[in-house]
């Protein structure tokens, strides 16, 4: 180039590039690699149909007996006892407008899943039930919250388990927790595209491009397998195992692995045929 306001123009663009292109690389690199296990499939909040609800005891029996892995959600009730239910709030399960972390266990025990006898379990109850099999424990949380407490008292019920485990969280800071306070256990960043998360704007664009992996440093991704972002394609690069949920489908199962998941969070379908 002759012009050299036009080269320097074109110098410090290529600078920029650069240099945002380095702090994408820092923010979304996972853990170092360390070795673990995942098995190749996890029952979505246990093997549940149409008599067996979600996230009941009857759905982590079954899964026992099909010696299944399961993915399953944890929250704390208002007097900090740990229970396995799915949603921060009960009207779509039980039918009941309260947010579970506003009502005692006492009161959660009166609730039924789905219209069935089923009441929602306990943690230590389910982790009982399930004797072995690899559990992946999704922590609940609303927005970005982390109540070390709550956490904890995860970590103390869980650590004697006997199979595999690990913990996974759309919240960042929750891996961030288990990395500095527990950090032998297994961390799962869990996301999806921009339009799947509760969060909106810069935060949206953060969690769903991983820019927070340099808080949380998961040791896998659990990844929306019908989306892709930058990010997800940049651990997809490193080398980062990658889980996909939920798969309803072997065909989505088979779309998922071309895509490089090797582990399926499915429901819908007989998972024990991955």
């Amino acid at each position: 180039m002759n012009n050299p306001v036009l080269t320097a123009i074109v110098m410090v663009l290529i600078i920029i590039f650069l240099l945002l292109a380095c702090a994408f690389v820092y923010l979304t690199t996972p853990n170092k690699f360390r070795f673990f296990d995942l098995p190749v499939a996890y029952c979505h909040r246990g093997f549940h149909d149409e008599l067996l609800p979600e996230n009941g005891l009857g759905a982590f029996k079954k899964a026992a007996d099909c010696e299944m892995g399961v993915e399953l959600d944890v929250q704390p009730t208002k007097d900090g006892k740990i229970v396995v239910f799915h949603d921060l709030n009960a009207k779509r399960v039980c039918g009941v407008d309260k947010l579970i972390r506003e009502m005692t266990f006492e009161e959660v025990s009166e609730l039924r899943l789905k219209g069935t006898e089923e009441k929602i379990p306990l943690f230590t109850e389910v982790l009982e039930t399930l004797g072995g099999v690899p559990v992946s424990c999704e922590i609940k949380t609303p927005g970005t919250e982390v109540n070390p407490e709550f956490l904890e008292n995860v970590y103390q019920q869980s650590k004697d388990y006997e199979g595999l485990f690990n913990v996974i969280s759309f919240n960042p800071y929750v891996l961030e927790w288990f990395r500095n306070n527990h950090p032998e256990v297994i961390r799962g960043q869990l996301s999806a595209g921009t339009e799947h998360l509760g969060a909106k704007g810069f935060a949206a664009f953060a969690l769903a491009n991983l820019l927070t992996n340099y808080k949380a440093k998961p040791d896998f991704i659990s990844f929306r397998h019908t989306d892709k972002t930058l990010g997800f394609l940049l651990n997809r690069f490193y080398g980062t195992r990658l889980c996909a949920w939920t798969v309803r489908s072997m065909d989505e199962v088979e779309k998922a692995a071309f895509e490089g998941f090797s582990t399926f969070v499915g429901e819908d379908f007989d998972i024990t045929e991955v």
